[in-house]
């Protein structure tokens, strides 16, 4: 009976701490994503003023595509880029990101395309809207631009 009471106080105890590893992985994971869309925005940036391309012309580096010395955050097709879910988003491609462990939509934003995803194990839907995307307070927004740098922003608060 004693080793019963003192297996519930332990579990009390120690429940909170294991209930949160999900929530810290995927704020982890979010975390990870940012930083590798930033290495990988910086490496095309890097390739495209050595390539001597003009910050216009479109370019297309180890099968990652892009302008304005940054992937895209759509995909591409042929000379241009969709919205679509039949292969990933050029930025995730550049990232190393796998799409089956994310949850995105791609949209357009200010006349740009931008791409929003969550964890998987946070939103399970194919293809979500963009409201769904951001109602999971638990994602990364990659913001492709035509001048300046691409805006790359988080929130992991509902992680």
């Amino acid at each position: 009976m004693v080793v019963i009471i003192v297996l519930g106080i332990l579990a009390v105890i120690a429940a909170p701490k294991f209930i949160n590893l999900k929530s810290d992985a995927n704020a982890a994971a979010i975390k990870g994503a940012v930083g590798s869309v930033k290495s990988a925005v910086s490496l095309f940036k890097s390739k495209t003023l050595t390539s001597g391309s003009s910050l216009t012309d479109q370019v297309t580096f180890s099968e990652i595509t892009g302008s304005h010395h940054q992937p895209w955050a759509a995909t591409a097709t042929g000379t241009s880029f969709n919205a679509g879910y039949a292969t990933p988003p050029e930025i995730f491609k550049a990232a190393g990101l796998d799409v089956n462990d994310w949850r995105y939509r791609i949209y357009v934003e200010n006349g740009s395309y931008a791409v929003a995803a969550a964890p998987k194990s946070i939103l399970d839907v194919a293809e979500p809207t963009i409201v769904e995307v951001r109602a999971t307070n638990c994602y990364f927004n990659y913001h492709w631009q035509t001048a300046g740098t691409p805006e790359i922003s988080f929130i992991d608060t509902g992680c």
